[in-house]
Formats: C-alpha cells, structure tokens, sequence
C-alpha cells in the first residue's frame, strides 16, 4: 500500500476496540442517503451525499451546490475531514482524491488506494434538482464562434462555462459588484457582474501595418490593456469589461499616473507597458513590463502590408468576420494570473502561453485599489 493516508490507518487499527463503538463507514454514508431529497425539498440548491472510500475506516462528503459547486470531502471514522477537493483545488494526489467537471455543471469524484498506474474509481456527485435551474440563462456567441452559456445564480453571482470537447476546462464567475474577464481559446472575455454580459474580442489583432494586442489590467476585476504598435507610435489604453476607455498612455504622454501606466521606449522597436498599483500606505510599487507587439515585416517605413489581418472585437451575440488560420483556430493562448502579487514581483501572470486547451482565469478579491 501507499503512503496515503497511513497515519490516520495505524491510529484506527491500534484503536480497533474503539472503532467498533462509532458507525462503520457504510452505515455512516446508508444513514444520510436522504440528505440530496431533503435538501431538495426544502427548497434549497445544495446536496449531499455520504458514499464508501476505498480506504479503510473512511468514507466521503460529496456535496454538490449550486453557487460554489462540487465538493468531496474524505473523512475518517469520526467524521473528521481529513482531505478535501473542489473547484480552487481539484486534486490531492496524497489522499488519492480528485473532482472533475463535465458539460452543464456536472461532476464526478475519483479516488484510489494507490499510485502510481492504479485505475481511478469514479462515482458521479448528486445532481441539483432541476427546479434550481435559472430562468435567467443566457448563452452568447463570442467573437470566434463559439457560445458561451451564461448562468445566473443570484444578483450580481454569474458563471460562464468554458468548453472543450464536453468537459469544462475553466469557469467564469462574479461576486456582486465585481466583473470577471479570462484569456481563453485565442480570446479576451469579459462577464459583468450587474448584467450578466458578455462581451468577446481577439487577444492579437492586425489591420496593416497597425498590429494590437490584449493584455492583463493590474487594476480591478474586469479590466483590460489594449497595446497598440504602429509606425506613427505605441499606445496603451485601459479598458473596463465593457471595453470602455478610462485611461491611456502614448508617445506624446507616456506616462499616466493615476491609471498607474508608463510607456519605455515609445515609438521604437522595444517599446514596453509598465504597470504597476499604489499600496495602502500609498507607496508606489514597482511596474511589471509587458512588451508591445511587434510590428509586422517591412513595416518600419510605415508601408501597408499587402494582405491585412483583422480581428475585430465585438459584443456578445453580434455577427463578425471571423480570421482563418491560427488565430480562428485558437491558437494562440494568453495566461492571466489571479495572484497580483506575481504581477508585480515579475509580471509572470502577463506571460503568453502557447499551448491547446490552456486556459488562465483572472478573478481579484474584492477591495482592491
């Protein structure tokens, strides 16, 4: 046998006399088999369900909701939770526990006595009731053809699910008051926490010899930075999720202050963003460098490029020409990350990462300046 678990195995079969005065694990989990139609009827979205481990003198939690979804929690024969997985941490290799998430919102747990090559033994979570189904959903076509179904729990709480071949490879979701946007599948998206919105738009564009690229915003949930790179010059402008403009830098004014934005090198081969957020104290941080676009061959003297590339953006649910090649194929993937710390320190979450399937998602907490 593995590693897994081990210590809490010795104590319950040193214990054997003791184990023999609390439920075994199959009566535990046969006792609660009530709870989902319970929970059910009364008119809430949130089910439980108590099911067998494969290790011994355990069992599982699995708990399914429907504004912070599934859960699987591993217990010992107390009922202490000695494990855990959900949406923020999908996989415990040590405990040999892991979630995945499927099309629509449905789950399944995964566990193993082993590592290595062992087979994992999968049980499906208990399903919402389909009364706990929002009438308010709404799905959205984005920029690169794809729909977009959006999911409204509560005033201000949406979730978008990201799909790729029927299983959810990331999810969108907002607090009241505070939007989401994520880099995925060659896009920029933004989720409005008061609409329920969506709006969609190519992370690189290119109409002649003016090439644009989207970038992460350091500043609040939703925002954006539109780099734009031309023979005439380099300019920033920050965007909100609706892709309105609220600041920007250029070569004739490089630096904005208040929206905490610089450009080095403006109007050269390698010009760059600097980004930064003012701390509590009100001390300035240092800026994380994000590099312009570079203009394409043959367009240092400002002539047009004979063949121009567009990727226009576009609100959620309109018709728009849609590029061929990689970038219609998706092709090219942005990371954003959630931890603005790494931002500043070295503006890793800038990174663009190349990679099928790869997607990053982007959500601050809230009070941020």
């Amino acid at each position: 046998m593995s590693t897994y678990a081990r210590t809490s195995l010795r104590a319950a079969i040193a214990t054997v006399a003791l184990a023999g005065a609390f439920l075994t694990p199959a009566a535990a989990f046969a006792a609660t088999t009530g709870q989902a139609a319970a929970a059910a009827s009364n008119g809430t979205c949130h089910v439980t369900k108590d099911v067998a481990s494969v290790l011994p003198y355990m069992f599982v939690t699995l708990t399914n909701d429907l504004a912070d979804g599934p859960k699987a929690e591993l217990r010992n024969d107390q009922g202490k939770v000695v494990a855990t997985v959900d949406r923020a941490h999908p996989t415990d290799l040590s405990s040999g526990i892991k979630l995945q998430e499927a099309k629509g919102a449905k789950a399944v747990f995964l566990q193993r006595s082993q590592g290595g090559d062992t087979p994992w033994k999968s049980q499906d979570f208990p399903q919402l009731p389909k009364t706990c189904s929002d009438p308010g959903d709404a799905t959205y076509k984005l920029v690169n053809g794809e729909s977009l179904r959006v999911h409204r729990f509560s005033t201000g709480q949406y979730r978008a699910e990201f799909v790729t071949n029927g299983k959810v490879d990331a999810i969108l979701g907002t607090t009241r008051g505070h939007d989401a946007d994520a880099f995925a599948h060659g896009m920029h998206v933004t989720l409005s926490s008061w609409t329920g919105k969506v709006k969609s738009e190519y992370v690189h564009g290119r109409s002649g010899c003016t090439v644009t690229e989207v970038v992460p915003s350091v500043l609040h949930d939703g925002m954006s930075v539109k780099l734009t790179n031309s023979p005439q010059g380099s300019k920033a402008v920050v965007r909100g999720s609706d892709f309105a403009t609220v600041g920007y830098a250029d070569g004739a004014s490089p630096v904005n202050n208040p929206m905490g934005i610089r450009i080095e090198g403006a109007g050269t081969a390698t010009a760059k963003l600097g980004q930064r957020t003012r701390s509590t104290e009100g001390n300035s941080t240092p800026y994380a460098y994000t590099a312009f676009p570079k203009l394409p061959a043959g367009c240092a003297s400002g002539t047009p490029a004979k063949t121009p590339v567009n990727a226009p953006t576009q609100n959620g649910g309109q018709t728009t020409v849609v590029p061929k090649g990689a970038v219609a194929a998706g092709a090219d993937f942005t990371a954003r990350s959630g931890d603005e710390t790494a931002l500043i320190a070295g503006g890793a979450g800038l990174a663009a990462v190349a990679g099928a399937g790869f997607v990053a998602l982007r959500r601050r907490a809230a009070g941020r300046a």
